[in-house]
C-alpha cells in the first residue's frame, strides 16, 4: 500500500532531523549508559551543560569522569554538548529531543538523562545561543595531543589504537586568553580525512582566486 503524501513528508522531516546528528556524536551518546556507567553519565551530563552555558567560566575539573577512559568520555562530552547546541538552533522541546534520541537506539535511562537536563535548562540554552549569535567562529589556533589506549593491572581490554585530540580556538585581543571553539576525538583515518577535505577546500579557494 502506497504511504499518503502527508506521512511521507512526516517520514522525510524526521530523516532530515535525525541527519543532524552526525555519526561522531552518536557514537559519544552510545557511550552514555553503556560504557560509562548511569551514575558517570549523569555527572557528565551536568558537566557538559555546565560548558554548554558557561564556556568562559573556571569550570572545576571531574577526575572521576576520566578516570577509567577519558578518550570516551571526551567523546562523549563533546556529543552532548553538540547535541544541546543542536536542539537549541532547531527549537526542539524536551519530547522531540526524546524523539531524536529514541531513533539512535541509546541506552533508555541516558535518553532520560539527557531529555530531562535538556528541558529543565531549555531556556537557559536559548538565551546561551542568543548571546553568541549566528556569525561562525573565528579559528586562528590549533592544539592537539596523542592519546594511546593500552593495557593496564586493572583492565584488560584495549584496542591500542591512538586517538587524537583535537582543540579549535582562537585569542582575544582584548586579554590575549585564549579561547577553546571546538574539541573533538578522532582516530589516524578520520584525522587523514579531514586534513584531505581542507586540502580540497583550499584547492578549490586557489582556483576561484584565479577565475
Amino acid at each position: 500500500m502506497d504511504a499518503s503524501p502527508g506521512s511521507s513528508s512526516a517520514l522525510n522531516t524526521d530523516d532530515e532531523q535525525t541527519a543532524l546528528i552526525s555519526p561522531t556524536v552518536v557514537a559519544g551518546l552510545k557511550n552514555l549508559g553503556a560504557i560509562i556507567s548511569l551514575p558517570l553519565t549523569k555527572l557528565l551530563i551536568a558537566n557538559s551543560l555546565k560548558l554548554t552555558l558557561h564556556p568562559d567560566a573556571t569550570i572545576a575539573p571531574v577526575p572521576e569522569l576520566y578516570a577509567k577512559n577519558a578518550a570516551c568520555a571526551k567523546q562523549s562530552e563533546y556529543a552532548v554538548v553538540t547535541l544541546f547546541a543542536l536542539g537549541t538552533k532547531h527549537g526542539w522541546d524536551g519530547l522531540q529531543l526524546r524523539q531524536q534520541l529514541e531513533q539512535l537506539n541509546l541506552d533508555a535511562a541516558a535518553v532520560d538523562e539527557l531529555s530531562r537536563v535538556y528541558e529543565d535548562s531549555r531556556k537557559d540554552l536559548i538565551l546561551r545561543q542568543l548571546q553568541i549569535g549566528h556569525s561562525f567562529p573565528h579559528i586562528t589556533d590549533i592544539q592537539w595531543r596523542i592519546v594511546c589506549d593500552v593495557k593496564s593491572s586493572t583492565s584488560d581490554c584495549s584496542t591500542g589504537a591512538a586517538c587524537f585530540h583535537i582543540n579549535l580556538g582562537h585569542f582575544r585581543q582584548s586579554s590575549g586568553e585564549r579561547v577553546t571553539i571546538v574539541e573533538f576525538v578522532c582516530n589516524a583515518e578520520e584525522l587523514q580525512s579531514l586534513i584531505n577535505r581542507l586540502k580540497e577546500i583550499e584547492r578549490h579557494c586557489q582556483q576561484m582566486a584565479v577565475v
